[in-house]
């Protein structure tokens, strides 16, 4: 979803743009050419699961081998194919992408990267996953090159102070995901007269009792409305007898920040925060996994949010972001910074520039 505004672009200018992505995710592409490409991510959970023991993926070693080994075996022949057929004058991946980098260096094409955490790899991950994909490049006897340029949506006051920006970086403005309402989507209530609060997991971290112990630790409060969105993939009821609790399915982040939205309480993940700021609207965080502690710290050293590790303790923080007008102000202020961000289409046309370079 983060790089879907610099695909959008692409196409916009005229550029033929193609996402290569699981089958199960193409019906969140905004309408872009899909390649249904390699497993979808329970199968890469369970061969995961099974390669390293059922080590859990907060186990940097499992998470390597998940963003390493794993998806290259069970992936890579099946982009490759694509990748032939279609002839690429250019690679962009996300940074936790090890396909498209291998998929450069066998079509000797130029790649990007796209960044989603802070930094561009946790530190711990990146020499996990470094030492894990030289087998496989010799394996297949690919040598990789240099990418491109980093194409990054963090803004300034969420970088870690004194860590130097890479010389190829090209910022640019992220923009919370947004599709077109699908039949079966519920619809987003108008908001009431109380502060309404967004409790959500993303798309990665399938926790229903986790969302439940939130939700619960939030409704507690009086006078607030609670919106809570069913991660994809976890049964979960959408009906609830609390007359201000809401359950949603997946509903695109632009939707509910438009909806009225006073606080989002969260698990950290970059697309969630970046949305949040994105609109001013601080947050309580609860990292779990990958980056999001990283994102939670930036947040909370920002002064736009607060962080919790006991999910019993969401409604004493909502209470304080709600009651303390500064937090609503340092998450306005870095809203301020990703407006002045380039677009996503001054970034194409930069990329451009470099590929004619």
């Amino acid at each position: 979803m983060p790089v879907l505004p610099l695909a959008h672009a692409i196409a916009a200018a005229g550029d033929q743009v193609t996402m290569a992505v699981a089958a199960s995710m193409a019906h969140l592409m905004g309408g872009l050419p899909v390649l249904a490409t390699g497993a979808d991510v329970d199968v890469l959970l369970t061969e995961n699961a099974r390669r390293t023991g059922g080590a859990d993926l907060g186990d940097i070693s499992a998470l390597a081998q998940f963003f390493t080994a794993t998806r290259i075996n069970l992936t890579f022949d099946d982009a490759m194919r694509h990748a032939h057929r279609i002839r690429p004058d250019l690679i962009i991946s996300d940074e936790y992408d090890t396909i498209g980098p291998m998929l450069a260096a066998a079509l000797a094409v130029p790649w990007v990267q796209h960044a989603i955490g802070l930094p561009v790899s946790p530190p711990p991950l990146a020499p996990a996953m470094k030492g894990l994909l030289v087998p496989e490049y010799v394996r297949r006897g690919f040598v990789k090159a240099e990418r491109l340029a980093l194409v990054d949506p963090w803004p300034p006051a969420l970088r870690e102070p004194g860590r130097a920006l890479p010389p190829d970086r090209l910022a640019i403005r992220p923009q919370p995901y947004t599709a077109p309402p699908t039949a079966d989507q519920t619809a987003v209530p108008m908001p009431g007269p109380h502060p309404r609060v967004l409790v959500t997991l993303g798309t990665v971290l399938l926790d229903g009792e986790l969302l439940d112990a939130l939700v619960d630790a939030v409704a507690a409060l009086d006078n607030v409305e609670v919106l809570a969105l069913v991660p994809p993939g976890v049964d979960h009821p959408l009906t609830d007898p609390r007359g201000h609790v809401r359950f949603l399915g997946f509903t695109p982040m632009a939707h509910l920040l438009a909806a009225g939205v006073s606080v989002i309480v969260a698990a950290g993940g970059a697309g969630t925060v970046l949305a949040a700021m994105s609109a001013g609207i601080p947050m309580v965080l609860l990292p779990r996994g990958a980056e999001k502690p990283q994102n939670a710290e930036r947040v909370v050293e920002a002064g736009a949010g607060i962080a919790i590790t006991d999910p019993a303790k969401a409604g004493a923080a909502v209470r304080g972001l709600l009651t303390d007008p500064s937090y609503r102000s340092a998450a306005e202020r870095i809203r301020e910074q990703i407006r002045r961000a380039p677009h996503a289409k001054q970034v194409w046309a930069a990329l451009r520039e470099r590929l004619r370079a």
